[in-house]
Parts: C-alpha cells; structure tokens; sequence
C-alpha cells in the first residue's frame, strides 16, 4: 500500500515544470506555461508587498532534474510583456523540490529609476523549455515604504538542490533560448555548457528572439558569487 501513496504525494511536482511560491504567483497551468509572458496568466489583483530598496526573496519548486532560470522585472501597473530588468541572469539549478534566493538584490540606483512608493511591478522567472523554448510564471508586486524585508516559509533549499552560475556568454543568454547546460537551443555543439561559480558582471546584452525578455540590466547577479561558493546551503 506504500507505493500508490508514495506515487500520489509526488504527483505534483512530477506534474510541474517549476513552481513559483513567493512571490504570490499569478496561478500556474502547466499546459499554457510555455506562453509568453507569464505562463498564459492574466494580471492579479493580489500583489506582494515588497521593500522600496534592498532585496526580497524568490522561492520556487523545480519539477525538473536540471534547469536554467533567469529573473525579470517589469514596471507599471499593466506592462504587458516589457520584461526588461534583469534581477537574475541565467544560472542552472539542479535537483527537484524548492529551491530559493533569499536576496535578490535591488534598488533605485541599480535599476536606473526612481522607485517611488506604491509603485507596481511585475515579477517574471523563466526557465528553458522541455525540450525547447521557455516555461514562464509571474507574480504581480507593489513596492512600498512601509514593509521591510521578511522572509516566507517557502523559502527554503532541498537537500539535493544546487545552484551553478554559467559562464558569462551563456548567463547573458535568456533562459527560453538556453539549454539547461547553458548552450544555445537548436545549437549543434554546447560550448558554453560548463558551469562556474565566479560572480558575472553587468549586462547591457539585449536579444532579438520572439518572446525572449530583453536584457537591458542586472541588479543582483553579484549576490549568486556568494550564495553559489559552496553550493546552495539549506536554510
């Protein structure tokens, strides 16, 4: 009698692609995931509160064994698919189950606006596709001067979960258009395949592909220099 038990309580992650947990996601439906933007999902009214300045966490549940993630942030109240702050370039994570940033980094002078109180934004984590193009899921955020930092349940790291920063060309890459080893998709040879624990610099790269967010800035990548020196501790 254990093994139907066992087969239904991993049912659902077995079923997702990824999961994002905090941010408050817009929903997930695994059919409609690889639309872009946001995994099919219309906008929500439910919005995080997250700190003027600073950082917030990011927590997700990986459904598959290997995976390249990148962060995006929109501004405004409805920003259609102008996803184009890079918080989180293209890393890898390996293993199933959660896995969060606890800090991903931010404030007005890193992104080049002026945050202001009240402001709404919209957050996007994209993965690569199975086999190819992207798997995305959003979570509709307001900035506000009256909440500091905290932390949620969720996040937290599986044991098994470990994260790898790629080379500098393939983090520049987005995350629809990587491999989860950091190569091109459709590319015949995966020469940006191995993965480093070096922190990677600012990015002004921008892509051309349908779909694809455009690159225009990194606020955060130098706290994953950190957090990947020794792998992703459980926290």
């Amino acid at each position: 009698m254990r093994f139907p038990l066992l087969t239904l309580a991993l049912a659902p992650l077995a079923a997702a692609h990824f999961l994002l947990q905090y941010p408050t996601s817009r929903g997930f439906d695994e059919d409609i995931m690889p639309d872009f933007p946001c995994g099919g999902m219309s906008q929500s009214s439910n919005r995080t509160q997250l700190p003027i300045s600073g950082s917030f966490p990011v927590a997700l549940k990986m459904g598959h064994v290997q995976s390249a993630v990148e962060i995006l942030l929109a501004l405004g109240s409805n920003p259609g698919d102008n996803y184009n702050i890079t918080l989180v370039q293209t890393f890898q994570v390996d293993g199933l189950g959660e896995f969060c940033l606890p800090h991903v980094e931010f404030s007005a002078s890193a992104l080049g606006v002026n945050i202001t109180d009240g402001m709404n934004a919209t957050l996007q984590v994209q993965t690569n596709g199975d086999p190819s193009g992207g798997l995305y899921a959003c979570a509709d955020v307001q900035f506000s001067s009256s909440v500091m930092y905290s932390q949620p349940s969720s996040c937290s790291n599986n044991t098994n979960v470990v994260a790898s920063a790629f080379p500098s060309a393939a983090a520049q890459r987005n995350a629809n258009e990587s491999t989860s080893t950091g190569g091109a998709q459709g590319s015949s040879s995966d020469s940006s395949s191995t993965t480093s624990t070096t922190s990677t610099s600012t990015s002004t790269s921008t892509s051309t592909s349908q779909g694809a967010a455009v690159a225009l800035q990194t606020a955060a990548w130098g706290l994953l220099g950190v957090a990947f020196a020794g792998g992703m501790a459980v926290l």
